[in-house]
């Protein structure tokens, strides 16, 4: 088994700006599933899966340009593209291609203070539509709410429910 991975590299785009020196975070979103309590005729509840919370990514940039900044200006309706390449090495020199793919609005920019001698940085939060994340071409997650696609790994959980109502 491989051990603890080091990320050595890695470089973002927003909406085709790219981003190497000046990606100093990455989070991306939180996948959590919703689940409400069941009881019925049951003496013991139990809870049953319902959807996803909401995602939203982050990414904290140092020295943002004007074309970054914006994508948060964007008319209403119109999504902008996130997307970070790192690549992972693991303790036995094994590498790693590592992929997420961010689709939303950008709904807030937060400026650090204004310091002399420190680098001045922001912080954008987005409203997460789509996501991806793949390792090596290998998908972890595959999550569009517009498409109705949910894959966690395993294969797309929505195909056949899309198929019952004609979707797909």
């Amino acid at each position: 088994m491989a051990g603890q991975r080091s990320r050595i590299t890695r470089m973002g785009m927003v909406n085709g700006q790219p981003l190497i020196k000046e990606l100093e975070e990455f989070t991306p979103p939180e996948i959590k599933k919703t689940m409400q309590e069941t009881r019925g005729g049951s003496f013991i509840p139990g809870e049953i899966w319902v959807g996803l919370e909401k995602m939203n990514a982050k990414a904290k940039v140092k020295g943002a340009n004007q074309e970054l900044l914006s994508a948060f200006g964007m008319a209403p309706g119109d999504l902008c593209q996130f997307d970070v390449k790192e690549s992972h090495q693991d303790e036995d020199g094994n590498k790693f291609a590592i992929t997420y793919s961010c689709t939303g609005e950008i709904t807030s920019v937060s400026e650090s203070p204004s310091k002399m001698g420190e680098l001045p940085d922001q912080e954008l939060e987005m409203s997460v539509v789509a996501y991806k994340k793949t390792e090596s071409g290998k998908t972890i997650y595959d999550i569009d709410r517009n498409a109705q696609i949910l894959d966690l790994g395993q294969g797309d959980l929505m195909v056949e429910h899309r198929r019952n109502i004609g979707m797909a």
